[in-house]
């Protein structure tokens, strides 16, 4: 009888152990899993953060190209031309990259 219960003690030892080892991999898996979700949130983060440089690229070139337009055109300084997109984005209520557009694809300033 001392045996039996001896062993019913080591058998109930061992699920208290089995017990606590699935609980500890199971938060390690939690762990895991948050970590993934933040690596992946990082990596969406750097993905828009790239799209986001990449059209402020292409604008910024879009502008200079409209500048040297209208710096050829108009003999005008760089500053100059910046300053004519520039009113010419505030009086018609258009974004500047919007303006530059059309005098990329026209030759010169809308409206």
């Amino acid at each position: 009888m001392a045996s039996m219960v001896d062993e019913l003690a080591g058998v109930r030892a061992e699920l208290v152990v089995s017990k606590d080892e699935t609980t500890r991999c199971r938060a390690e898996s939690v762990v895991s899993r948050g970590e993934t979700t933040v690596a992946r949130g990082d990596t969406a983060a750097a993905v828009m953060e790239i799209e986001h440089l990449r059209a402020g690229l292409q604008t910024s070139r879009c502008i200079g190209m409209a500048m040297g337009i209208l710096m050829t055109r108009r003999g005008l300084t760089e500053a100059a031309a910046f300053d004519v997109l520039a009113r010419a984005s505030q009086n018609a209520n258009r974004k500047l990259r919007d303006v530059a557009d059309d005098v990329v694809l026209t030759g010169e300033l809308p409206g």
